[in-house]
């Protein structure tokens, strides 16, 4: 079995009730301690998880190594569902937008999705065929219906050009 590391950095979400709120959470050869209660305040995914008949239980550990993500990527996801996220509306950019919206999705964070969503109905740093593509696998139908009201008859030809130089 490999040796987990910890994280360089600190939880964004550390645990802060007490010894049984500490939930570890592996991708990889990587390991971070973070807060049960704050992940399934948020997350109906982690409740169904750690649920009373789940081993998971027992264990407080979630191996994510499945997901095709990288650590910091979750910390990412990490620092937009804390505390401080919430207080100051961090929202989405350009470079982690579709990280978080995976994960959003993946974890059920409802207004994390709809924060990603908005900022790639906007987002001209992805191509716009990109944010297309997105629409049916997260279901995000703000975004097909901008793009609905921007495909009009009118704009079609130019969305065909714009596409199909990418």
């Amino acid at each position: 079995m490999s040796r987990l590391f910890s994280l360089a950095f600190s939880s964004p979400c550390p645990p802060i009730c007490s010894p049984k709120d500490d939930l570890s959470v592996q991708i990889g050869d990587q390991q971070i301690t973070v807060s049960a209660h704050w992940l399934l305040s948020d997350s109906p995914v982690v409740n169904r998880m750690l649920s009373v008949e789940m081993k998971k239980k027992r264990e407080r550990t979630l191996n994510l190594d499945g997901l095709g993500i990288e650590m910091e990527q979750f910390n990412a996801f990490l620092e937009a569902i804390s505390m401080p996220a919430h207080r100051n509306r961090t929202l989405p950019n350009p470079k982690n937008v579709m990280n978080l919206l995976k994960l959003a999705d993946y974890f059920q964070v409802g207004w994390l999705k709809e924060r990603c969503e908005a900022h790639l109905i906007n987002c001209v740093e992805i191509p716009a065929i990109e944010r297309f593509q997105l629409i049916e696998r997260y279901r995000l139908n703000k975004l097909k219906h901008n793009f609905m009201r921007c495909l009009n008859s009118t704009n079609l030809r130019e969305f065909s050009k714009q596409t199909s130089a990418n």
